[in-house]
């Protein structure tokens, strides 16, 4: 079992952990949970991800618990959280405030991040809640370690952020892609959008729903079915439904994951980003997969950086498509199903 470099230093302090009842919550890219002993454990995620829980370790002690927030019955079992901190603080800010808004004061806190994703913030964030001091920094990682003093006050409407664009009211949460402001390669993909374009369309990735809500101002006949993989996001684009008088189906799905229909139209703007690493599966499968997914002459459009090519791809799964909006920083690609 390969786990990151976070999880290693947690490792190095396994010992410490025999006796807890832990609670693991945050950026969690591995199996650790499953495979660090304790007297039982729970994994809070919000983001999709399959753990294999038919391992053995902590099998009979393990449960894992799916939603965006957690609550004091979620969690009043627990004496321990180990928290893995993402790359956006105002992410970790809303994550850890919900969560120590729950917990029992004494509570043991152990919060690991990479260096590079500004975790030593932390001190100073939490500093009138817990006093945190490092335990240990290595492999480019750091563990800091504390006892939870007074609790957080947590309201999720507080964590909203609101972006006014062409008249619709665009909400997001702290986490979600487009949160400090709408992103330039989502409003130039905006941009082609027409009342031509109708049928039941997909939106992947939809993030704080822009794209849809976008497309429906323009089309409202269309018929959307918006998925992400992040909770922070299906909230955040049905609160922009909500605040636009807008309707589409919104769930869950980690890329076609959760779908089992045809549509005459999918939109994108993929993330080129896992974490802190530059990775393009995601698009990669997006396009090749998209042809499962498309009707007959449906249509394929998404936005990309400029300086990223994805001809030889679209070549390989599409007899048509080229580049229809282009700027310095962006470009949009149509792609035709035959």
């Amino acid at each position: 079992m390969l786990f990151s470099q976070n999880s290693q230093l947690i490792l190095r302090h396994q010992n410490i952990f025999k006796n807890k009842k832990i609670f693991f919550s945050g950026n969690i890219k591995d199996e650790l949970p499953i495979h660090l002993y304790s007297i039982k454990t729970s994994i809070h995620l919000s983001t999709n991800y399959n753990f294999d829980i038919n391992q053995k370790n902590n099998l009979n002690k393990l449960s894992i618990y799916y939603n965006l927030l957690v609550s004091e019955k979620i969690v009043k079992n627990y004496n321990t959280l180990i928290y893995y901190w993402p790359k956006s603080k105002s992410e970790a800010i809303f994550q850890l405030y919900n969560l120590l808004s729950c917990f029992s004061i004494g509570t043991e806190i152990f919060i690991v991040g990479k260096n590079s994703s500004g975790v030593k913030s932390v001190i100073k964030i939490l500093e009138n809640w817990v006093h945190l001091s490092k335990l240990e920094s290595a492999k480019h990682s750091i563990l800091f370690s504390g006892i939870l003093k007074c609790k957080t006050q947590f309201t999720l409407k507080d964590f909203f952020k609101t972006h006014i664009w062409e008249n619709l009211y665009i909400k997001c949460l702290p986490g979600v892609f487009g949160y400090k402001k709408i992103d330039l390669g989502s409003k130039l993909l905006a941009y082609t959008f027409s009342n031509k374009i109708n049928g039941e369309i997909l939106d992947i990735g939809c993030g704080s729903g822009f794209l849809s809500a976008s497309l429906l101002k323009k089309s409202r006949n269309s018929v959307l079915t918006m998925i992400d993989n992040k909770e922070s996001a299906i909230i955040s684009s049905r609160e922009t439904l909500y605040s636009n008088q807008l309707k589409a189906k919104v769930f869950s799905s980690n890329i076609y994951s959760n779908i089992f229909n045809k549509f005459d139209f999918i939109i994108s703007n993929p993330p080129f980003h896992d974490d802190l690493q530059v990775n393009f599966n995601i698009i990669k499968k997006i396009i090749i997969n998209s042809v499962k997914y498309l009707k007959k002459r449906g249509e394929l459009r998404f936005v990309v950086n400029s300086c990223f090519n994805y001809d030889f791809i679209l070549n390989k799964n599409f007899k048509k498509y080229n580049i229809i909006e282009k700027t310095k920083f962006y470009k949009v690609y149509q792609a035709l199903l035959n």
